[in-house]
């Protein structure tokens, strides 16, 4: 669903921005810094979350008698909440003084600048051939509404089976951390609340007729994910080769005697880390291969200085993030390109990287201050999770 937000995300913005009144290529344009610059980080559980969890206790095998809080798809969410809101904040401020009155100033179009059959092609127009708009119509506002009201009855089941005093989803203490079935079932709520949201939606707008629509929309989605599938193997196999060979442990634990040796063991270790992420992630755009890579070394590295696997986590979504935006190597600007033709078709790759490259200084820095105050304060980074182990 990240990755989605790509595509999906930018066109959107334009669309609201143009229905306000507002420059559409300002709201292109921070639509998708927003979700390159602010990767991997929501209000709401995603399935990044998930897998960055997995990656994280895969690796932590290779110190078994390290004692350390379990690793779950909440393991970051009071801080990616916080991130959400702060990058959220600065990113329309950023939008607001900086994007927009350039591109009035440069006196770039506000009107698309294509031909009828062009977005037909591309899936512009409705199936009516009506050209798509911000506005909903009333089954897809009829659809929300529905959607809305199956969220609400979901939330209030969830709720009522984990507050009953013998829920089976609380742990033997009668609690929920810092583990019990309830975190453990993280990956089955969310989907649970996407699959109801879906089919809910899908059955008032006509999109769903029955399960066969239902079937064929999951068919569809997992041909999709087959790349990433083949990917996971490959990256499962490293994982496991790497706990083999010892290579893991042996890096990590002559990197943390190296850092200790030199008095590298503070806020400064993580804020390298962190730049090391940055300056990889302009080479390797895939956040999943990247911290498979980098966790096998580093998640140990830092649990023997004492840091939480959780926190290590958190620091590596922001290095992962900020230079997303401006590496030619992320497929997804080819996409972004595209968008903005539309409006400038003498625009390149060059005029589209020196419009995002106002949104990574301020990310990069607003981001590495709020880790410093969790880490600092001492702040849990999620249920069960904190900086330091123990």
């Amino acid at each position: 669903m990240a990755d989605a937000a790509f595509v999906i995300v930018p066109p959107l913005a334009a669309m609201v921005f143009k229905a306000a009144g507002r420059h559409p290529v300002a709201g292109l344009i921070g639509g998708f810094a927003a979700v390159g610059a602010g990767y991997s980080t929501a209000l709401v559980p995603t399935s990044l979350d998930a897998l960055f969890a997995g990656i994280t206790t895969a690796v932590m095998g290779t110190l078994p008698n390290t004692e350390f809080a379990p690793v779950n798809a909440m393991s970051n969410y009071y801080f990616n909440v916080a991130s959400s809101i702060v990058l959220g904040v600065l990113a329309g401020f950023i939008i607001d003084k900086v994007i927009e009155p350039r591109m009035w100033q440069q006196d770039v179009p506000t009107e698309e600048d294509i031909d009828p059959e062009d977005a037909a092609e591309r899936g512009d127009r409705d199936e009516n051939g009506e050209e798509l708009t911000a506005e909903l119509r009333p089954a897809e506002t009829k659809g929300l509404m529905w959607s809305g009201i199956a969220t609400l009855i979901l939330t209030a089941i969830i709720l009522f089976a984990t507050l009953l005093p013998d829920s089976p989803w609380r742990n033997e203490e009668g609690g929920f951390l810092p583990k019990s079935p309830l975190l453990n079932s993280i990956v089955f709520i969310v989907f649970a609340y996407f699959l109801l949201l879906g089919v809910v939606y899908g059955r008032v707008v006509g999109t769903v007729k029955g399960i066969t629509d239902v079937v064929n929309m999951m068919m569809g989605a997992l041909k999709d994910m087959l790349s990433f599938l083949i990917l996971a193997f490959i990256l499962g196999q490293f994982v496991a080769l790497f706990a083999w060979t010892g290579i893991g442990t042996f890096t990590a634990v002559k990197g943390a005697a190296f850092l200790e040796s030199i008095g590298l063991t503070g806020f400064a270790a993580i804020f390298a880390f962190i730049v090391l992420a940055s300056c990889l992630n302009l080479l390797i755009i895939s956040g999943s291969s990247m911290w498979t890579l980098m966790a096998a070394v580093f998640v140990p590295m830092f649990a023997l200085l004492g840091y939480e696997p959780a926190f290590i986590q958190g620091a590596f979504r922001v290095g992962d993030s900020a230079t997303q935006i401006i590496t030619p190597l992320n497929p997804y600007m080819i996409v972004m390109l595209g968008f903005l033709q539309r409006y400038e078709r003498e625009a390149g790759l060059g005029t589209l990287m020196s419009r995002l490259v106002p949104f990574v200084i301020p990310f990069f820095t607003a981001w590495a201050i709020l880790l410093a105050t969790w880490f600092y304060v001492d702040l849990p980074l999620g249920p069960g999770n904190n900086v330091m182990i123990g």
